[in-house]
């Protein structure tokens, strides 16, 4: 059981990190703002290779953290 929570807490910070570093290059090539990025977006974007339940709670978790202001 232990080792299935660390694969999903570690499996969920490389999610985050993907799901940043998506949000900036979404900025910084001006076709996106950080606001206007929902989970069906990144769905979308990404083939359906996520699962949307698992993009929308790393997207809160950054907005929670404060990332780039995200309210």
């Amino acid at each position: 059981m232990e080792s299935s929570v660390k694969t999903f807490v570690n499996m969920n910070k490389d999610l985050v990190s993907r799901l940043k570093e998506f949000m900036e290059n979404e900025a910084r090539s001006c076709s996106m703002d950080f606001g206007c990025i929902t989970p069906e977006y990144v769905y979308r974007s990404w083939g359906g290779q996520v699962a949307i339940e698992d993009i929308e709670s790393c997207l809160k978790e950054l907005r929670n953290s404060g990332f780039m202001n995200i309210r």
